[in-house]
């Protein structure tokens, strides 16, 4: 009689292993049925040790084997794998940001992280500005509780900074305003400190001074260069340099330019002075933010 509790006992334990080991389940509950067919064989079992023997039965283990064997993902777990969605191309003006900023401040932690991964590659793409799609990203890991959720952003914000890194060295070569643009991006980025950022705004406004001694025309560069030395400070050459062009070159796009500046440093003289120019030349605003405050 002892050496068939003994037995029992062992088989009990294999049962019970087979719950916590779930990788051996199979492997042990074959072990289990096996002892238990030879004790029944061997010891000729009476009714209170065929009783006793169902009663110590490992039925959590198999139950559980059924329940997973049948059991389908409630979620398709997320990473960082690139994940393309159809887009139409649009411009950073077409995209409204305000649903992010709502998910990410009241949405739960699934929706954090697809918003979170939407922004990454949206950001990625260039369809988000680099600059907002960082500022998202480090205002969720800075304000969120969830450590899952805070997980997930710091990954997206690391790749980010390696797609940005990866695009400053390919356009380095190229003397174009592409890389100044990146220089930009990056100088504005969380991942360096101020005196880096002044250091790299101060080479990219060297860098975009010469380009437009080459290209002066070009106003995407006049655009870039003048978002940097506000960055700088340096308002005074800003002025200078937008009444200069603007002697030169009567584009809309520099007219907007220069109208934006003035009227968010409340210059509103020279605000009228530019409209009355603007509008003898019949343009009309294309700027969304000019056609609000400009036009109603």
């Amino acid at each position: 009689m002892r050496k068939f509790f003994v037995l029992e006992f062992i088989l009990f334990l294999i049962g019970l292993f087979s719950l916590i080991h779930k990788e051996y389940f199979l492997i042990l509950f074959l072990l289990y049925l096996i002892g238990n067919a030879l004790i029944t064989i061997i010891y000729k079992l009476d009714l209170f040790q065929v009783i006793l023997s169902i009663f110590m039965f490992p039925y959590l283990p198999l139950i559980q084997f059924f329940i997973l064997k049948g059991q389908t993902p409630h979620y398709v777990p997320l990473d960082f794998e690139y994940k393309p969605i159809e887009t139409i191309n649009p411009s950073y003006k077409t995209i409204d940001l305000a649903p992010f900023h709502v998910i990410l401040k009241y949405g739960d932690k699934g929706q954090k992280k697809e918003a979170t991964r939407l922004i990454l590659e949206l950001t990625s793409k260039e369809e988000i500005d680099f600059n907002e799609g960082l500022k998202m990203i480090y205002t969720t890991i800075s304000k969120e509780n969830d450590q899952d959720v805070i997980l997930y952003a710091t990954e997206a914000s690391n790749y980010l900074e390696k797609i940005l890194l990866r695009k400053l060295y390919e356009s380095k070569d190229k003397n174009s305003v592409d890389y100044a643009r990146y220089s930009y991006y990056y100088a504005n980025s969380p991942f360096l400190e101020k005196e880096q950022k002044i250091e790299l705004l101060n080479n990219t406004k060297k860098f975009l001074e010469d380009f437009i001694k080459k290209y002066p025309y070009n106003i995407d560069a006049l655009t870039l260069l003048i978002k940097i030395l506000e960055d700088l400070e340096e308002h005074e050459k800003i002025e200078k340099l937008l009444e200069l062009k603007l002697s030169k070159i009567k584009s809309r796009e520099l007219f907007e330019i220069a109208i934006l500046y003035y009227l968010k440093y409340r210059k509103h003289s020279k605000v009228k002075e530019l409209l009355t120019e603007f509008h003898s030349y019949k343009y009309t605003f294309k700027n969304e933010s000019l056609k609000i405050l400009l036009e109603g």
